[in-house]
C-alpha cells in the first residue's frame, strides 16, 4: 500500500514498488495540500532507507519518463522522435485529464523546487504552457509535409490555381473522417489570396491547439498550482525548456564534425569558417540558443550530432548559403536542422547578426 506521511517540512511520500509509482504519486499529490507541497519534499522507496536529494531527483526522473510513457497515451513523439506534445486521442485513456493534470502539477513541482526533468516537449506545447500564440511553421513539429503546404500557399499566389479550398478541414477523429469548420460557416467560405493568411492561422490553430485544447487546459491547470502565469510569462519558449530540462554540455567539435554544407558553402569557405570561429567564441547559453534556433530543441542526442533526427529521420545540421543583403539576419528550416546563413562581408557582421536573430529568433524577425 501507498503511505504519506506529512510533517511540517519536508512533506515525505513513501512510494511502492515502482510499477505503480505514477499511479500512486497522482493520487496523492492531488490529495495533498498544494502549500505542504511547495514547503519541501522528501521521497523514500517502499522497503529502502535512503531519503535525502538523490532519491527525490529519482522520483522526477522516474515520473518525467513515465508521463511520456506509450500505455497512458498522454503525449505522443513528433516527427523529429525526440520531443513530445499531447495526443489528441488520448481520451482512450478515461482517466486522460487526471493524468494531464498530474504532469502538470509535477512539471510545476519540478520547476518550483529547482528539479529537472528529463522531457522535452514540441515548441509548440512550450508556447502552450506560456500562452503564446502557435504559428505555422510550428506545424512541422507534427506534420512537416502539412507544413511545407503551408508555406507553399503563403509563399504564391493563389488567385488562378482552382484550389477550391474552404475554411474548413477534414480531419480522422478516431478513425472517421469529419469535415471541421475552422470558423462558423466555414464550410462555405472560399480560400482566396486576400484571406488565405487567416486560413493558415485558423487550420494551425485547429491541428496545433483546438484539438488538444481539453489536454492543455488540464495541464495548465495542474501547473499553474505552483507556478503562477504571471510568473511563467517572464520567458519565452527556449529559456522554458532550459528552466525544466536545464542546460545541455555542447561539445563544439563534435557539432562541426557533424555538419553539411549546401547552396554553395564548404569547409573552405570564409564565411563557413567565421560561423565556426564564432561558434567557439560564443558562451554555453549562446550555444544552446543557436542550437534551439536551427533544430527546435536543446536536446543533444544520445551519441552526439551524429544523430541528430528531422522530420523524416536521421538529418544532420546544416549550414545553406543565402545571398547578403544590409542586415539581413539569419534564418533556419527547423524540421530539417537547416541554418540559412547570408554570406556576410566579415565575421563581425555575421557575429553581430547571428546574435541578434539568436535573441529574437522566437519572433520569425529576418531584418533587424
Amino acid at each position: 500500500s501507498f503511505n504519506c506521511l506529512k510533517s511540517f517540512n519536508p512533506f515525505l511520500f513513501i512510494l511502492p514498488p515502482s510499477d505503480s509509482i505514477f499511479r500512486s504519486s497522482c493520487e496523492v499529490v492531488s490529495k495533498s495540500a498544494n502549500e505542504k507541497l511547495k514547503q519541501g519534499i522528501a521521497v523514500r522507496f517502499h522497503g529502502e532507507e535512503g531519503m535525502g536529494q538523490g532519491v527525490v531527483r529519482e522520483w522526477f526522473d522516474i515520473l518525467s519518463n513515465e508521463i511520456i510513457n506509450p500505455d497512458y497515451a498522454l503525449f505522443t513523439q513528433s516527427a523529429d522522435g525526440t520531443t513530445f506534445q499531447p495526443n489528441s486521442n488520448s481520451s482512450v485513456n478515461p482517466d486522460h485529464l487526471n493524468y494531464f493534470r498530474f504532469a502538470g502539477q509535477i512539471l510545476g513541482l519540478a520547476l518550483y523546487h529547482r528539479q529537472l526533468v528529463n522531457i522535452y516537449f514540441t515548441r509548440s506545447f512550450y508556447k502552450h504552457i506560456l500562452g503564446i500564440p502557435v504559428n505555422y511553421q510550428d506545424v512541422s513539429s507534427i506534420d512537416p509535409e502539412y507544413a511545407k503546404n503551408l508555406q507553399w500557399i503563403l509563399d504564391n499566389d493563389i488567385s488562378d490555381l482552382g484550389l477550391e479550398l474552404t475554411f474548413s478541414v477534414e480531419t480522422d477523429v478516431f478513425g472517421a473522417m469529419e469535415e471541421v469548420p475552422l470558423k462558423p460557416g466555414g464550410t462555405s467560405i472560399q480560400v482566396t489570396q486576400e484571406n488565405k493568411a487567416e486560413y493558415v492561422q485558423l487550420v494551425t490553430e485547429l491541428r496545433m491547439t483546438r484539438a488538444i485544447q481539453p489536454q492543455i487546459n488540464a495541464f495548465l491547470q495542474g501547473f499553474h498550482t505552483f507556478i503562477p502565469p504571471s510568473l511563467i510569462q517572464l520567458f519565452d519558449e527556449y529559456e522554458l525548456e532550459l528552466l525544466l530540462s536545464g542546460m545541455p554540455e555542447i561539445d563544439v567539435m563534435d557539432w562541426k564534425r557533424n555538419t553539411e554544407y549546401t547552396s554553395g558553402y564548404d569547409t573552405e569557405e570564409p564565411v563557413i569558417q567565421w560561423f565556426w570561429e564564432v561558434v567557439e567564441s560564443l558562451t554555453q547559453e549562446e550555444r544552446v540558443l543557436l542550437l534551439q534556433f536551427v533544430t527546435g530543441s536543446s536536446r543533444v542526442p544520445h551519441g552526439g550530432f551524429a544523430f541528430l533526427m528531422g522530420g523524416s529521420g536521421l538529418q544532420k545540421f546544416t549550414i545553406a548559403a543565402v545571398p547578403y543583403t544590409s542586415n539581413l539576419l539569419p534564418t533556419s528550416s527547423t524540421c530539417i536542422n537547416m541554418l540559412k546563413l547570408p554570406e556576410y562581408p566579415s565575421k563581425d557582421v555575421l557575429r553581430d547578426r547571428l546574435l541578434v536573430a539568436l535573441h529574437c529568433g522566437s519572433y520569425g524577425y529576418t531584418m533587424a
